[in-house]
């Protein structure tokens, strides 16, 4: 099923390099607020465009043009001065997690870490030890020979280098987020983020007036170029939080007048099955960006919440590839596709499935620099990938009569149950409708009988009391016989990754456990 977009707009604008659109910001409205943090600090447009100068002409006596650098910062304008201050030089950033335990890349060869992180996390100072040069963003910090303050190098300040950086140049190697296996490097151009970034600010309608709040970590795309970026552009406020609070998160809402919020389906969730409160609308926040979030969810959070959820399809590689609008939105899809992308719903053999159908979403570019350069050192993994000039996304959805995407879950997660396909995301979808549950995952685990068994794991709501087989008799008259799970976990919550995501891996390799219940124990 091949769909072309529903959009009047251009393809796009002119590329750019994320440094281009600070420096245009800053001559314009250097006063303007950009972002403000946890611990009270704020920083304006001016103020980052000065930092990440400084930062940059510091940093020129370590770093060239094209160079990797790792970077290990917690939330802060040092942290976005870095971001800035390594586009303006031209070379690779590497964001790392806080707790992060390998580098995903091998040819950096510099690191710029806070030093409360080197602390707290071994492994970062091992990895620290194999640098040619460690720059710690504050303070000192003894146990790293050799290592070298960010604030020491500003004091002696470099020339700027004559070169900057090309929209098409690489400019950061984001991790995937792994959840299905092993995550890739994938190597972003400048003018990916900062399509992205504009793409989203189009699809909100952001303008000045707006207060965007985002609690994702800075190793992923998220909070960057749908969160700052779309800022910078737009000239709303960025509201960051390090983390996921359900209990602070309408407070900080009102707190800071927020008017937009960056969701992940399981994010959301978790919101709807907190207890009612009479302040439940009395804050200023509208519409929301992210997703998936099943149509039943979206209805309850804009009677609930006043809060619109607007569901967008989108992956580290490409960016939004589909998107929901306020005036454009059919709860429980994706939206429709981008200017930008060609999308074609594809079978097993590559060929373009009937509207309705579900396949494998294929995106093709339209424009040139918007979409990632490659898997960094893994080429097999690229080629897997992009055949064709089409990128196999690994993800199975479908495209309704009026062309919105729908998502089904990813190529992978389907299990192989006695000769019978199940979906997985269909069995999902079903049991995290269950009164109780806050969420679900569905994960085949060996059988005695080749292929093998459908095991799903619940995460319950605070104060919410679920027995295992309760889970398989609600399964009973919503999911096909083949597709009952014989196996259930009940858990305090799932696992997941630092962008609330759940890892499928790890609930495989525990596999069926003590405290698992089975529906076919003789069997």
């Amino acid at each position: 099923m091949k769909m072309t977009d529903h959009h009047t707009d251009v393809v796009t604008t002119a590329p750019e390099t994320m440094f281009d659109i600070l420096e245009r910001r800053a001559a314009a409205t250097s006063d303007a607020e950009l972002a403000r943090f946890g611990d009270g600090r704020s920083l304006s447009v001016g103020a980052c465009h000065d930092l990440a100068i400084a930062a940059a002409r510091g940093l020129a006596r370590l770093i060239s043009p094209g160079d990797q650098v790792l970077t290990c910062l917690e939330p802060g304008p040092r942290l976005v001065a870095v971001i800035f201050a390594l586009a303006r030089l031209g070379a690779v950033e590497v964001p790392l997690a806080l707790d992060a335990r390998r580098p995903p890349v091998a040819a950096a060869r510099t690191l710029i870490a806070q030093t409360d992180a080197l602390r707290r996390n071994p492994d970062l100072r091992a990895l620290a030890a194999t640098m040619e040069h460690v720059v710690l963003a504050d303070g000192e910090f003894g146990e790293i020979a050799g290592a070298v303050a960010l604030d020491g190098l500003v004091s002696e300040p470099q020339p700027l280098p004559r070169h900057r950086p090309a929209p098409s140049d690489p400019a950061v190697v984001m991790a995937t987020s792994g959840t299905t296996g092993r995550a890739k490097c994938a190597l972003l151009p400048h003018f990916a983020g900062v399509r992205h970034a504009r793409r989203v600010v189009r699809t909100m309608g952001y303008t000045s007036d707006d207060v965007l709040f985002n609690v994702f970590p800075w190793n992923h795309i998220n909070v960057r170029h749908a969160g700052l970026l779309p800022a910078l552009i737009s000239g709303a406020v960025l509201v960051v939080r390090p983390r996921f609070s359900a209990s602070r998160f309408w407070e900080t809402c009102r707190a800071e007048g927020v008017t937009a919020f960056n969701f992940m389906g399981a994010m959301a969730a978790i919101l709807d099955r907190t207890a009612a409160t009479p302040h439940d609308t009395r804050h200023r926040v509208r519409r929301a960006y992210g997703g998936p979030a099943p149509a039943a969810l979206t209805r309850r959070f804009r009677d609930r919440f006043g809060v619109e959820l607007l569901e967008a399809y989108a992956c580290t590689e490409l960016g939004d590839v589909a998107v929901s609008t306020s005036g454009d939105n059919r709860p429980g899809a994706a939206g429709r596709p981008t200017p930008e992308y060609e999308v074609v719903i594809r079978d097993d053999d590559g060929r373009p499935v009937p509207c309705g159908q579900v396949g494998q979403i294929t995106v093709r570019p339209r424009a040139r620099s918007i979409t990632f350069d490659g898997y960094v050192g893994d080429a097999a993994a690229t080629r897997r990938v992009m055949r064709d000039d089409w990128f196999h996304t690994g993800d199975r959805g479908r495209f309704d009569e009026d062309g919105f995407l729908h998502f089904a879950g990813r190529r992978g997660d389907v299990v192989r149950r006695r000769g019978e396909n199940i979906a997985t995301w269909e069995v999902e979808r079903v049991v995290a409708a269950m009164p109780g549950v806050l969420d679900a995952a569905a994960v085949g685990v060996p059988s005695d009988l080749t292929e093998e068994e459908l095991l799903v794991a619940v995460a319950v709501a605070g104060g919410a009391a679920i027995e295992p087989s309760a889970v398989r008799s609600w399964c009973l008259d919503r999911l096909p016989r083949h597709a009952l799970p014989r196996y259930v976990r009940v858990l305090d919550d799932l696992p997941r990754n630092t962008a609330t995501k759940v890892v499928k891996g790890e609930l495989r390799a525990q596999g069926v456990t003590a405290d698992t219940w089975d529906a076919e124990p003789s069997h």
